[in-house]
């Protein structure tokens, strides 16, 4: 099987990769169920402690207490904290927990609500504060203690019509975006972004013609953030780099209709874009591309490393059982790729994002899923 580097180097298995990959589970999650999922409680522990995510419930810990019969789950970006939302009649009722099963707040004074509104939902901050979206384009802000704080509304009034806002918080809260992903106006469908004030006020950082958005991530430095678009009319995806101020800083048009995800790289300087079976590597201070992977299977993760490799992860995911995975990992400098399959399996689940994330030079972990993977190479 090949694996071709466009603009990088075109290499074969007969030639170019060398058996330098080895792979483990990572200490705490080795013998973790298809269901369970580490929480970053006690990360500072070869324990992470772990949760069950099934369908319609989440069993905290050691199954001493559980949540069940919600409509909705929120989890916060660390996983220390869980939202609930309960649907009951005319009444709304919130319930928010730590993660170790603690219950920390249970609000039913949502009754003014409509439960049948399909905008209805949560979003849960890493300080246990959280925001309910309501009423297509209204949000409203809870602190940690449970406390309505204020209001904060995205309509923009377009008399043809948009679709239900998004909202993106940065992890704690300290910035967030409101997002019209589609604004109807005649034939043509536009997008914004605004930043959220702490008063409720919006300020526009970006507003996109002829291009709906697809999703909007922070970088977790919060000072960058990345817009993933779509042009209405040739049905082509767009990249856009934006700092927290509104400037752009990269504007990628992939020619490609099939742009699964965009990620930021840890370091902040690279954007890598995946298809089901290419990544694309573009870096952000000049808009160069530094070059592109394809591959047979079917790409699981993607990320550019700020140790200079491109480390990619294939393989199938049966209902969200992920098997015959392999990394690849390309240095973008020298050319040269190392590729190794393991027997090693693992889940995921649709609550959770899977990921690769950087541990150190040459070592990194698939997170996101029930036993998380450390890969590590000598490439």
């Amino acid at each position: 099987m090949a694996l071709f580097l466009c603009g990088l180097v075109s290499v074969t298995a007969a030639t170019a990769y060398s058996q330098d990959v080895s792979f483990s589970y990572s200490p705490g999650t080795g013998n973790f169920a298809p269901d369970q999922f580490r929480t970053d409680l006690f990360d500072d522990s070869d324990d992470p402690g772990s949760m069950r995510l099934r369908e319609g419930e989440l069993v905290f810990g050691d199954g001493a207490s559980m949540v069940s019969g919600f409509n909705q789950m929120a989890l916060s970006d660390d996983r220390s904290y869980a939202g609930f939302l309960f649907k009951q009649g005319g009444n709304v009722t919130v319930e928010v927990y730590r993660t170790d099963g603690t219950l920390l707040h249970r609000l039913s004074q949502l009754v003014e609500y409509d439960p049948d509104d399909p905008s209805v939902k949560l979003y849960m901050l890493n300080n246990g504060s959280f925001i309910y979206r309501d009423n297509i384009a209204g949000f409203t802000f809870f602190d940690e203690r449970g406390k309505e704080i204020f209001d904060a509304y995205n309509s923009t009034g377009s008399p043809d019509g948009e679709s239900i806002s998004e909202f993106a918080p940065t992890p704690f809260g300290k910035k967030s975006v409101m997002i019209n992903p589609k604004i109807y106006q005649g034939d043509n469908v536009n997008s914004r972004v605004r930043l959220t004030g702490r008063d409720g006020d919006a300020t526009e950082l970006a507003h996109f013609n002829d291009m709906s958005i697809e999703t909007v991530d922070w970088h977790q430095s919060t000072r960058l953030m990345v817009v993933h678009g779509r042009d209405e009319n040739d049905g082509s995806h767009y990249g856009n780099v934006l700092s927290y101020r509104g400037n752009l800083l990269l504007e990628v048009n992939y020619d490609d209709d099939e742009i699964e995800e965009l990620v930021l790289s840890d370091c902040g300087r690279y954007l890598t874009a995946r298809t089901t079976g290419r990544a694309i590597v573009h870096r952000i201070s000049d808009g160069e591309r530094l070059g592109s992977a394809s591959f047979r299977q079917r790409i699981q993760a993607a990320s550019f490393m700020p140790d200079g490799m491109l480390a990619v992860i294939t393989g199938t995911d049966d209902n969200g059982h992920l098997k015959n995975l392999r990394a690849h990992i390309i240095d973008v400098e020298e050319r040269t790729a190392a590729r190794e399959e393991t027997t090693l399996e693992t889940h995921s689940s649709p609550q959770l994002s899977v990921r690769m994330e950087y541990l150190e030079p040459s070592v990194y972990r698939l997170a996101g899923t029930s036993r998380e993977i450390i890969i590590r190479h000598s490439l």
